[in-house]
């Protein structure tokens, strides 16, 4: 069993080398190794550290289509790992990045450049505190999850990447969300999660799942053996997730 598509693929237009190869290196090892389907899906903007550029967009949308043309027996799609930043569920979406995405990916990221100083303060802070205090911790799942709640319920999100990762999720209330949303829970490949516990929570609700290798350079492309063996151990019906054949 394999992935027949790849849809959370970081490329040369992040920032600081973040990512390692180009656009047409990921496509010509994605066509070599029979992938149907990618997905260009550099971090959102406001990652401060590792976000593609606001200026950036409109030319590596260019290079998409150009891709296209180039390799017409792979189907090529340009997104965006949006991040959370803030409580009330804000990312760095805006107009311009929707009308030139194909696909929308969103998830928490350390080193966004959140919405105001509270923001920040509680991400970051009161969730490292949260490791070591478990009263703490307990506030700031339900925070965390209501934050990601608010950016389902905010904005069209396709896949919300390595739920549980980063920071501690309230799994059940996640699923909830993105089963009235139609949003796809990834399994990522790289990240660890969603981890067999949280698939076996998740898979109660009437949700699909996506195996992704978010890979950061082209040898990762399509990497889904992590991903297979924790859906498996969570005992979840395999045509669940969309992209494996």
């Amino acid at each position: 069993m394999k992935t027949k598509a790849d849809y959370h693929i970081h490329s040369t237009y992040s920032r600081n080398n973040h990512g390692k190869s180009t656009i047409e290196e990921i496509v010509v090892r994605a066509v070599d190794i029979g992938l149907e389907k990618i997905a260009i899906t550099d971090h959102g903007p406001s990652h401060y550290l590792y976000g593609i550029k606001r200026n950036k967009i409109k030319e590596a949308k260019s290079e998409i289509i150009k891709m296209r043309k180039k390799y017409p027996g792979i189907k090529i799609l340009f997104g965006v790992e949006a991040n959370i930043l803030s409580f009330q569920g804000d990312t760095d979406i805006n107009d311009d990045i929707i009308e030139n995405c194909d696909i929308i990916l969103c998830g928490y990221h350390i080193g966004a450049t959140f919405s105001t100083f509270n923001d920040f303060k509680y991400f970051t802070l009161m969730n490292y505190l949260g490791k070591y205090n478990e009263k703490v911790r307990k506030k700031m799942i339900e925070k965390n999850t209501e934050a990601i709640v608010n950016a389902l319920y905010k904005y069209n999100i396709n896949i919300l990447t390595h739920p549980g990762d980063k920071i501690p999720l309230n799994i059940d209330k996640v699923a909830q969300a993105a089963e009235k949303t139609n949003t796809l829970l990834e399994i990522n490949n790289s990240h660890g999660h969603l981890s067999s516990e949280e698939i076996k929570i998740a898979a109660k609700y009437n949700v699909k799942f996506v195996i992704n290798s978010d890979s950061h350079i082209k040898d990762k492309i399509g990497g889904c053996e992590n991903g297979i063996k924790a859906a498996k151990n969570a005992g979840l019906d395999l045509s669940r997730i969309i992209n494996l054949v």
